[in-house]
């Protein structure tokens, strides 16, 4: 079993903050809540939604996942 620092969590979410940005989300929800918005409609999270899965299935479905618009 290998230990993910909470440096990698937080980069790991950083990470996902910014492809939620590529595909043009801007709220604020928790990873599971965002496999919820993409599994309705994935052709507008195609960055994001495999790394959103990962993060599930490694059990950080409750980290929280802001999302900005770019520019």
């Amino acid at each position: 079993m290998k230990v993910i620092s909470q440096k990698q969590t937080k980069l790991a979410i950083e990470h996902i903050a910014e492809l939620l940005k590529k595909d043009g989300a801007n709220q604020t929800l928790t990873v599971y809540e965002w496999l919820d918005v993409a599994e309705v409609r994935p052709a507008q999270f195609n960055s994001s939604a495999g790394a959103l899965q990962v993060l599930g299935l490694l059990g950080f479905g409750d980290e929280i996942v802001r999302a900005q618009p770019v520019g």
